[in-house]
């Protein structure tokens, strides 16, 4: 069954914008809101099937379409190609219901939205909660009426929203054509990127790149069978490994963006090397990785900053460490929270504050789960056992691994850990929930930072680096307001007692980096 969606670009190719021309940047967080692009997409069609005038333009314009294609054979081509799909519904009844499940978890997470606060927005999305609803909720031991019932006591709230980060990353030596590293994949050169993280992911919860990429499918809509009748068909997926591996290599070739001076004015040469000094004393401490913090296996073993060192919002880490209340048929072995845990984890389901008890943990119930959808989508596309462990470059990051963040006592202890910052003036909004609009604003002391602001345009400001700002919002779930839950704008209190030429300086030679 073919269906039409979206693909990385949507949210990782940018635009920035400044007197009426544009730079695109590929890799670089888009201003997309990937909820409402949706909505209004399921609204239109909804609208079609009920207005027999949209309907009619509807299929007047496929029937020109046809005979662009086919000239006279039109006629005879979608009727065959109706049947044709008619046919596959017949055949694949279990990823027709499989759809129809998310379609369920869709409108019953609508139902419950809270419409003072915005899931998501333009630029960021709840991306952890969103994705742990689609799985989660759809786990269960049986039907108990014999149809679908979304699984409730496994829901979220979705206030937890993240930015969608710069998939870029600067390499030792320009690579080789990908051909080059088909069999021997740790040939390619080292980067300062996603590629080399031993841990990734905004709450660094995972060391697999593939499984964080099945996660953000199904995040984005992608269809899994769930019902445990269907035994046969049990975790079978609309999930193209083969592609998405390929997007991800096709990823590692981003370079970080070149500052375009004949778009955003030339950077001044002395002002650059005198905040390069601010830099190395006050920022290259957290975000700079030389070879020391590489592992014997090349990987860069990320600084994690627990959230009482770091202080920005802590809604994200915590929401991704909560335990599933029902794990359904899924045979996941219970955990023992201890009474400090659940100090912490006070905010989940179920847990009681100060009070030590047993559980399903998060992590082994999405490793178990993601697990078992990765294997059945590597037999389909044929992918043996030795492919597999090259396109997870198992040799260098080991055996695949979850892990509730908040929880656990060994490095990098996060929840968030600062990354390189190659291309950072480009990566607007700021902090992992892009709740600061420019790099000047981070800078400044929380209280002084935008409090309310409206995302949405790509006009950009070359001075504050970053997006240019304003409080009014006419379309759905554009404007950040950093009083809310989940898009708190404090922490991060490095770099705030500069002066402001020191500021200025600083910024100056992140044009640079």
């Amino acid at each position: 069954m073919n269906f039409a969606g979206i693909t990385c670009a949507a949210c990782h190719v940018g635009e920035l914008r400044r007197g009426g021309k544009a730079v695109r940047v590929d890799g670089a967080p888009n201003m997309f809101n990937m909820q409402l692009f949706y909505s209004q997409a399921v609204d239109a069609l909804m609208a079609a099937t009920h207005d027999r005038g949209k309907m009619w333009r509807a299929l007047k314009r496929l029937g020109r379409q046809d005979y662009e294609r086919y000239g006279i054979a039109a006629p005879l081509i979608r009727p065959a190609t109706l049947l044709y799909y008619g046919a596959n519904v017949l055949l694949h009844r279990d990823r027709l219901d499989a759809r129809l499940e998310l379609i369920s978890v869709i409108r019953v997470a609508k139902e419950q939205r809270d419409p003072e606060h915005p899931t998501s927005g333009f630029g960021r999305l709840d991306a952890f909660d969103g994705t742990r609803n689609f799985l989660l909720t759809r786990l269960r031991k049986a039907d108990a009426s014999g149809d679908f019932e979304v699984n409730k006591a496994n829901m979220v709230k979705l206030d937890a929203a993240v930015k969608f980060p710069p998939l870029w990353s600067r390499k030792a030596t320009p690579p080789l054509p990908v051909e080059a590293y088909a069999k021997q994949p740790e040939r390619f050169p080292r980067v300062w990127g996603f590629k080399d993280y031993d841990w990734v992911e905004w709450t660094i919860n995972t060391n697999t790149v593939m499984e964080r990429n099945i996660t953000e499918t199904l995040g984005a809509g992608a269809t899994v069978i769930l019902d445990p009748k269907r035994t046969g068909s049990l975790f079978e997926s609309s999930i193209p490994v083969k592609n998405m591996h390929e997007l991800e290599w096709l990823a590692y070739y981003i370079d970080p963006p070149k500052w375009p001076a004949a778009v955003f004015g030339p950077i001044k040469p002395d002002l650059a090397a005198a905040g390069e000094a601010i830099f190395r004393s006050r920022c290259a401490g957290c975000h700079d990785y030389g070879d020391n913090r590489r592992s014997p296996t090349g990987l860069i073993r990320l600084r994690g900053l627990s959230l009482n060192i770091i202080e920005t919002d802590p809604t994200a880490a915590l929401r991704i460490s909560c335990p599933v209340p029902d794990t359904g048929a899924l045979a996941i072995p219970p955990t023992d929270f201890t009474a400090e845990a659940s100090q912490l984890l006070k905010h989940c389901a179920g847990v009681k504050a100060g009070t030590a008890f047993k559980g399903s943990s998060f992590a082994r119930t999405v490793e178990t789960a993601v697990d078992r959808i990765k294997q059945k989508a590597y037999a389909a596309a044929g992918i043996d056992k030795a492919q597999q462990e090259k396109m997870e470059d198992i040799e260098r990051h080991g055996k695949v691994a979850w892990r509730d963040t908040l929880l656990n006592a060994k490095a990098p202890y996060g929840p968030y850990a600062p990354r390189p910052l190659h291309g950072t003036w480009a990566a607007g909004p700021y902090l992992h929930n892009g709740s600061v609009p420019t790099l000047h604003d981070l800078l400044l002391p929380p209280d002084q930072r935008p409090k309310k602001f409206a995302l949405g345009g790509r006009e950009y400001d070359p001075v504050k680096l970053g997006f240019v700002v304003g409080t009014s919002c006419d379309r759905q779930d554009c404007l950040v307001d950093t009083t809310r839950t989940g898009d708190g704008n404090g922490g991060h209190l490095w770099g705030t007692d500069l002066t402001e030429p020191d500021r200025m300086a600083l910024l100056e030679y992140l044009k640079t980096y």
